[in-house]
């Protein structure tokens, strides 16, 4: 189903009540899935009877689901258990949420191998069943590789192929890939349409991959890809960046994968055998543009730097432990123009909420934080900072802590120390980098991409890095990224949507941090 299309469960925005009793109304056996006398948790259950009717194609993806009411009355159990088996469900990405329709079954993610394999990603959906295809975008030979390519593959020039892949119809991803010219003679003549090109480099070049070294990274989508993959400008993409090995020990290709977050998941196989860490040997070094370099996350220690064990007392700490007393949430707010800060400032304090950022892509971004500065008890900061300029202005301007959307040292020299600077990352590299580079909070983002699990699983290795997800975070949500071990968390547009954010209306800011801070642990709420 494509966005737009009939909703086979509604006729409009309304549920079809007769063909949705017809194929959803619970019978003796359902009604056993709800036990109240077990001791799995009752939003457990309903979240695994809401799976077993994805599973079974009894709801199929673009399907609305009965509204929290509906499904509360359905299974006669609360709406806050309602409530958090859906959160359960978006945040592993089985369902995802329109404001003013309801919740959806969400596309079936493809998953493919972190590690090479000797199919590759074409083969391994192909064997699956789908309707794997492929389009060559561009297929030629060019005399200057990019220069990280030049340094793996050890050869100036060579070939370059750009494709398109779709399953079942649909743009998955966009591969850019790089051979040396000696390893694939005539390849910019081969007819690749609709081919594996690992099966197709071992059928006429007798070449097998053998073994090789990849990276992850959230990168937005710039207007070509957005177009090819049918996406928004800006949206979050899942780049794989990949440089291979044969089988006679040479260097083979590299790739770098653009694919669509919202149908993408990547798996990754531990060997006990190989001996268990909580970092690789070798990992790659994330960055903006180009293939990745391979560098070792233990060079401090061999450069005679101490491994960090425990957070040190930190100006960032001292700035907002108070404010996070009530609750441990940074609100984000981000406009056009910012209207009556001191009342924006204000009701979020007010609901609980005591740190506030304006993003300096807002015009009147400077004078909102000298404004909001004079209401009592708010610690106010600047946020996407991204040059020295910036930063300097925004703390004279009085912001007491800075916020960049990205890994941008050079704010944390230009500001010497006169605030805390909170910098970016997604990968593990990129969070420790930011923390060894300021001692404060890092910011992880988009931390929506992976949700909650992903943050748990980089709190075990980076236990001494404090972590504030940011990206898709709101009230359904923000418990689950706390417990999984958030230093805080960074909360948008569910707090301050924008045109009440234009508006200055911090009576509607205040409605929405009291639902918000009701739902967080702990809380002193207002």
């Amino acid at each position: 189903m494509e966005p737009g299309d009939p909703d086979p469960l509604c006729r409009g925005d309304e549920p079809m009540t007769e063909e949705l009793e017809a194929r959803s109304e619970p019978g003796p056996a359902d009604e056993v899935l709800i036990d109240r006398e077990s001791p799995i948790p009752l939003y457990h259950q309903l979240e695994r009877r809401l799976r077993d009717e994805f599973e079974s194609g009894r709801l199929s993806p673009g399907d609305k689901l009965p509204s929290e009411g509906e499904l509360a009355d359905r299974y006669s159990v609360a709406r806050s258990v309602v409530r958090q088996a859906l959160s359960s469900l978006a945040s592993a990405g089985l369902i995802y949420t329109q404001r003013g329709r309801g919740s959806f079954v969400a596309e079936r993610k493809f998953h493919g191998r972190f590690v090479p394999s000797p199919t590759g990603l074409h083969d391994e959906l192909t064997a699956a069943g789908l309707e794997m295809r492929t389009r060559v975008l561009r297929q030629e030979r060019v005399k200057t590789l990019p220069v990280d390519v030049q340094e793996f593959l050890g050869a100036t020039g060579g070939f370059r192929v750009d494709r398109l892949r779709t399953v079942n119809g649909k743009p998955l991803s966009v591969v850019t890939t790089y051979v040396a010219e000696d390893r694939m003679p005539g390849l910019e003549q081969q007819d690749l349409e609709d081919k594996s090109l690992y099966a197709f480099a071992e059928q006429e070049y007798g070449l097998r991959v053998a073994h090789g070294s990849r990276t992850v990274e959230a990168v937005p989508a710039d207007p070509v890809l957005a177009e090819l993959l049918e996406v928004e400008e800006g949206a979050s993409l899942l780049l794989l960046r990949s440089a291979t090995y044969a089988e006679d020990g040479d260097p083979f290709e590299w790739f770098d994968a653009w694919h669509r977050g919202d149908r993408t998941a990547f798996e990754i196989d531990i060997s006990p055998s190989r001996g268990m860490r909580p970092v690789p040997d070798r990992v790659f070094e994330a960055r903006p543009s180009g293939p990745p370099r391979a560098t070792t996350p233990h060079d401090d220690q061999e450069r005679g730097e101490p491994e960090p064990t425990a957070v040190p007392p930190t100006a960032w700490a001292e700035l907002v432990t108070e404010a996070f007393a009530s609750a441990p949430v940074v609100a984000v707010l981000r406009a056009p123009v910012y209207g009556d800060p001191q009342a924006l400032a204000e009701g979020l304090r007010d609901g609980g909420v005591r740190v506030v950022e304006f993003t300096l892509t807002g015009a009147n971004a400077l004078e909102a934080i000298d404004q909001a500065r004079e209401v009592e008890g708010v610690v106010v900061g600047a946020g996407t900072v991204v040059t020295r300029e910036e930063a300097r202005k925004a703390v004279a301007g009085g912001a007491e802590f800075l916020v960049a959307p990205a890994n941008v040292p050079e704010i944390v020299d230009a500001v010497d120390g006169r605030v805390p600077v909170v910098l970016a990352g997604f990968t593990p590299s990129e969070l420790l980098r930011s923390w060894q580079a300021t001692r404060a909070a890092v910011k992880l983002f988009p931390a929506g991409v992976l949700g909650p699990s992903y943050l748990k699983d980089l709190a075990g290795p980076l236990p001494y890095v404090p972590i504030m997800p940011s990206g898709g975070i709101d009230a359904t949500n923000a418990a689950d990224y706390l417990a999984a071990g958030a230093h805080a968390v960074n909360v948008g547009t569910a707090l301050s949507p924008v045109d009440a954010v234009e508006r200055g209306d911090g009576a509607e800011l205040l409605r929405r941090t009291q639902d918000l801070v009701r739902t967080l642990p702990d809380t002193e709420a207002a």
